[in-house]
């Protein structure tokens, strides 16, 4: 009976361990990256971006809709934590940053992802309030996608 006992153990821990071990690849997905040029300086979150290359990387399995990692010249720019993800909104058209423009100034509202789905940053606060009252200004930025 202890042999039953112990080979019942062995087999439900070989269980928990493999699906352990096979769980975050399956919610993880391919990994995705990418390059997008901006011909004018921006903002998403509370990360600057200054006119210029950036390459980037999504790490799906990090917080609840994945994170964002932003490079430039190779050298890590900031990490960006997306407010929401659709993930059927933009499945057929192409990959690209939607930027808001108000007072000068150039906000990164989405980046959309075939495959993935269409990534929404938080607004900053004064633009919240601005939306509101004048229409948006919004500039798509082409986004070349590898890593799909």
């Amino acid at each position: 009976m202890k042999v039953f006992r112990k080979s019942i153990l062995w087999g439900a821990l070989t269980a928990v361990l493999a699906i352990t071990a096979i769980m975050p690849s399956l919610q993880a997905g391919p990994a995705t990256a990418g390059r997008f040029k901006l011909q004018f300086d921006a903002q998403v979150g509370k990360t600057a971006l200054p006119t210029g290359d950036y390459t980037f990387s999504v790490d799906r399995t990090a917080g609840s809709y994945g994170v964002i990692f932003v490079y430039r010249e190779g050298q890590a720019l900031g990490i960006v934590v997306p407010q929401t993800l659709d993930r059927y909104k933009g499945q057929g058209l192409s990959p690209e940053l939607l930027c808001i423009r108000h007072d000068g100034k150039v906000s990164v509202r989405a980046l959309r992802l075939p495959n993935v789905g269409t990534y929404y940053f938080e607004m900053p606060k004064n633009l919240q309030a601005l939306v509101a009252q004048q229409p948006e200004l919004i500039e798509a930025v082409p986004v070349q996608v590898s890593g799909e």
